[in-house]
Order: structure tokens, then sequence, then C-alpha cells
């Protein structure tokens, strides 16, 4: 149980707060929401999404020593993703359900940046890409800013197809990690995955209408908000794994995270224009 309990947090985390609570104060103030509901909308977006967080660093915590720790956390840490994708697709909102992914496609590579810089290890990591990765987050990239052209939304099918095909290009030379040389750390019992799963998904649950609530206060479209905030707050468990493996010194490792978590992230959102494009037949 305390395990369960126990929070961590840093100065790290105060400070994306504060960027979240900035950015709908001054969001509402300009386009002449209510300021004060805006806030506690806000705080309730941060709350829900730390118990998301917690519940992924702790299912984490399960395979810390596995030798796949990179790729395996790529997938794991997209569970807030896959929430924001169920949560909106039940909600009939797809720039909701695909902006929370497409998002993180852009927040994952500057926070990986972040976490190297962060380590002191910026210079090191630059040089260890190599440059099939480059090219596999670029065009991770790239495919998620496609999805906002207008030619594309008129023929989204062709953008789900696109994506699934390139994707699978990219999950095949996406290489190997490095192997786990250092010691064991000490790592989280099995018997808490249930529990922070059920966490995982009552956070889930309360989430849309806390990004409702606060989208109709702050005057700022939900799928804005996906896309700016609860992207760069859900790429938080992928920040804070690449600072866990580079702190091991798994460069390739942290790497793979990100790609594999891109990756997915593309996955996530083609499923989500697919079964909303199957929903309107």
């Amino acid at each position: 149980m305390k395990t369960l309990l126990k929070v961590s947090l840093d100065k790290l985390d105060f400070i994306s707060w504060g960027i979240v609570f900035a950015f709908f104060a001054i969001s509402a103030s300009q386009f002449g929401g209510d300021v004060e509901q805006t806030i506690i909308g806000a705080g309730a977006i941060i709350i829900l999404m730390l118990v998301i967080s917690h519940s992924i660093e702790l299912i984490l915590g399960v395979l810390r020593n596995h030798p796949r720790a990179g790729e395996l956390t790529g997938y794991i840490t997209n569970g807030p993703e896959a929430l924001c994708v169920a949560v909106g697709l039940l909600n009939g909102k797809l720039l909701f359900a695909a902006g929370v992914p497409l998002g993180s496609n852009f927040a994952n590579p500057v926070l990986m940046l972040v976490a190297a810089a962060v380590m002191l290890q910026f210079m090191p990591f630059v040089r260890a890409l190599r440059w099939q990765q480059n090219f596999i987050i670029t065009g991770t990239m790239l495919l998620a800013g496609l999805f906002y052209l207008g030619q594309v939304q008129a023929n989204l099918w062709m953008w789900v197809l696109v994506t699934v095909l390139v994707t699978s290009v990219f999950y095949g030379i996406k290489g190997q990690e490095d192997t786990l040389e250092d010691a064991e750390i000490e790592s989280v019992p099995p018997v808490y995955l249930v529990p922070a799963s059920l966490m995982l998904v009552a956070a889930g649950y309360f989430l849309d209408p806390a990004v409702s609530f606060t989208a109709e206060n702050s005057h700022v479209p939900p799928g804005a908000i996906g896309f700016f905030v609860l992207s760069f707050i859900t790429s938080w468990p992928e920040f804070r794994s690449a600072i866990s493996l580079l702190k091991r010194g798994r460069l390739q490792s942290a790497v793979m995270n990100i790609m594999v978590s891109n990756i997915t992230n593309l996955w996530l959102a083609a499923f989500a224009a697919g079964m909303y494009l199957l929903a309107l037949q």
C-alpha cells in the first residue's frame, strides 16, 4: 500500500503544472472566458493526469530491469494517450481523440532532448543518435503534422492507410537497444499491476468531463487542449522514463522509448480516425 500511494514529485513537475495553469489562464483572459472556473478545470486535469502518470510509473516499475525496457516502456507510456483516444471516441470527438497522440509525437522528441540536457548528456546523446533513429523520429512527426492539412482531412482513409504502412516500415528498421549491463535496481512487485490498472481506468473515466469543463470556461477548443496541453502532460511518463534510462547510461534504450512511443501514437491516431470514419457510415 505504501508503494501504491508514494508519488514522486520534483521541481520539474511543478514547472510543468505552472505552464499548464498559465496556458489556460492566459487563454481564458484573452478569449473572454471565466478565469476562476478555468483554473479549477486545469487543476482537475492536472490531478487526473498525475494519477494516470503515477499508474504508468507503477507499471513501468515492474519492468524496470527488463533487457528490452526501452521498447516496452515505449508501449506502456502510451497508456495515457490510449485513454484519451478511448475517451474522445466515446464522446464522438475525433480531433480530441487523435490530437493527444499526434501532439505527443512533437512533445516526445522535445522532452527527450530536455531529459538529456537535465542529465548533462546532451552532446553524447545527440552523437549517439543513428541515422535511422533520426529518420524515424522526423518521419513520425511529419505524419502527425500531415493529419491537420485540409486535403488530408478530406481523405482521412488515405492518411490512415499510409500511416499504418509507413509506421510498419519504421518499426521494422528501428533496430535493437543496448543490453542491460548495469546492476539490477529494485523493481515494483507485480502485485501492483492490478490496482495501478484500476487507477488508470478510473482517471480516464473523469478526463473528458474535466477537459470539456475547462474548454467551455476557457473558450479553448477541446482539440487544441488535446494537442497542446494533454499531449505535453501525457508525454511526461516518456520524459521520466528517458531520465531513468539515461541515468543508467542506456542511451539507445532512451531513444528506443521515444521511437516506439511515436510509432504507437500514430497507430492510436490511425485507429481513432478509422473508428470515427466507420461510425459515420
